[in-house]
């Protein structure tokens, strides 16, 4: 997410009263100055529940999710709360740009933003909110033909599943999450999650224990032939330093600090290997700004050679980060927030010469893939009939969720069946809409054995149900409905690849 003007809103918060549970707002206020604003949210929402009416915490309740994955969408409710008190300022005219960028409404977020120019002048990062919203404004008038399907609650939490890496083999998936909190450092703690997969159905995830401390890891990237997992480590014995551990089957062995040629002073972030070659983003001294994309050779001696940089073809005076190279080595994927993305963070493609090695002209991979929020990461399975990506949605289960893409143009061996939920009244078909809010969705296989979960969208009355060829009994169960079941039976064979089909559930009298 974006920064900017939210380190000047520090002298706001710390000005709020403390007039209901003081303790807590104080500690808000604290954490928000500490640009700890997942923890600062979190308390400054149990205040307002206490004080509807103090649109201080309303205000500092916006800020704070234009900053983090928490329902960004909902910022513009706090922050017109405020808007009485406030809406002369330079720092809320700022936020409510955000806040209607993240909405979608891209007029209105225009309106907001020459207000916010009136009042800042030549400000760098209103510059760069205009770009993206001049781009959003463009890229959904041509949507890519995708499909997203969550993979449940195995993997996804109440918190953020980000910079998903699947392995070639397409049996062991890796992703960064920050759902374990630290009481003593009142933080939430981010580690590398792993997720092995059987025929298509990944298991519930676990914290990759053998690498994951006290300290932060994040997920940097794999090499090509699936045999190692980089990551990077904020802690004691490295400070935003790239390491690598073996992969051997589901788990991982070793822990390797990568050499001075590739780890600096500076931050090292992401790296993709690829044979003898390993690209990585970094913000060493000499770059066009924040983070660069770069690559070095390993040395017949083990050693990398001196760094390279991709060149400002690829780097921008923004950032660049996550670089992945596609499976047949023709295509690098990378993200950047640079004046050509839509909000944050987009992923973009260039295409690799096979003969050169020289690098095309990047394009954005278009929306959906890419929104208003941070896009960081894709990664294809070998076939690219299908993705992985970390997204925002309506459905997600509390912010950054981890989906499967299916990309509607080809034709896998998949079938989506939309399955919406609709009760009957009379000769019509109602949609269930919120009354299913508690639902269980699950399918199953011979034996009663669970495939998987599914989320159900109250807005849409829709879940979305992607399946391999095979047998399948389709359970849904809820406090205000009787149990329903019915059976899908996937053929392997060309043909149509979304099915869209009625539950008739009863309620429960």
């Amino acid at each position: 997410m974006k920064k900017g003007f939210l380190f000047r809103l520090s002298i706001v918060a710390a000005l709020l009263p403390a007039s209901v549970a003081a303790q807590d707002v104080r500690e808000a206020n604290f954490q928000f100055k500490q640009e700890n604003y997942q923890y600062a949210l979190k308390l400054y929402l149990g205040a307002y529940k206490k004080d509807t009416s103090n649109v201080d915490y309303a205000y500092s309740i916006g800020v704070c999710k234009t900053k983090t994955y928490s329902k960004p969408d909902e910022a513009l409710d706090y922050l017109l709360k405020a808007e009485k008190k406030y809406g002369q300022d330079g720092d809320f005219l700022v936020a409510m740009v955000y806040a209607y960028f993240y909405r979608g409404d891209f007029a209105k977020a225009r309106e907001a933003l020459r207000k916010a120019e009136a009042k800042l002048k030549n400000d760098r990062e209103l510059k760069l909110l205009s770009a993206y919203i001049g781009n959003a404004e463009k890229m959904v008038q041509k949507p890519v033909d995708v499909t997203f399907v969550n993979l449940g609650k195995d993997i996804n939490s109440a918190l953020d599943e980000t910079t998903p890496m699947i392995t070639p083999a397409n049996d062991n998936l890796y992703y960064t999450s920050n759902q374990k909190f630290d009481t003593q450092l009142k933080l939430y703690a981010t580690d590398i999650f792993s997720s092995y997969s059987e025929e298509g159905d990944f298991k519930k995830g676990r914290v990759l224990s053998p690498i994951c401390t006290l300290d932060d890891e994040y997920v940097g990237g794999l090499s090509d032939d699936g045999s190692t997992l980089y990551f990077r480590l904020d802690g004691l014995d490295a400070f935003q330093d790239l390491m690598s551990t073996e992969i051997q089957k589901n788990t991982v062995k070793g822990k390797n600090k990568l050499s001075e040629k590739i780890n600096t002073k500076k931050e090292e972030q992401s790296a993709w290997r690829v044979g003898d070659t390993l690209f990585f983003s970094s913000s060493r001294e000499g770059g066009l700004g924040g983070l660069d994309l770069y690559f070095a050779v390993q040395l017949p001696t083990g050693e990398w050679s001196d760094a390279e940089s991709l060149g400002n073809k690829i780097n921008t005076e923004y950032d660049e980060s996550y670089p992945m190279v596609s499976a047949d080595g023709r295509k690098l994927y990378f993200c950047s927030n640079c004046t050509k993305s839509m909000g944050g963070y987009d992923i973009f493609v260039c295409n690799i010469d096979p003969k050169t090695r020289a690098l095309s002209e990047p394009r954005n991979i278009g929306y959906p893939l890419n929104d208003v929020y941070d896009n960081k990461t894709i990664a294809y399975t070998p076939d690219g009939n299908y993705a992985y990506v970390s997204a925002i949605k309506s459905e997600s289960f509390g912010g950054a969720d981890i989906y499967r893409v299916i990309f509607n143009d080809r034709d896998p061996l998949v079938k989506l069946y939309q399955v919406k939920l609709v009760t009957q009244e009379g000769d019509q078909k109602v949609p269930l809409g919120s009354a299913g809010q508690d639902l269980k969705i699950t399918v199953q296989t011979k034996g009663s054995t669970v495939y998987g979960t599914y989320v159900y969208n109250p807005t849409t009355s829709i879940v979305n149900v992607a399946l391999l060829p095979g047998n399948y009994v389709l359970q849904i169960e809820g406090a205000n409905i009787e149990p329903y079941s019915t059976k899908l039976n996937v053929v392997n064979a060309p043909g149509k690849k979304i099915e869209n089909i009625n539950a008739v559930v009863k309620p429960k009298k």
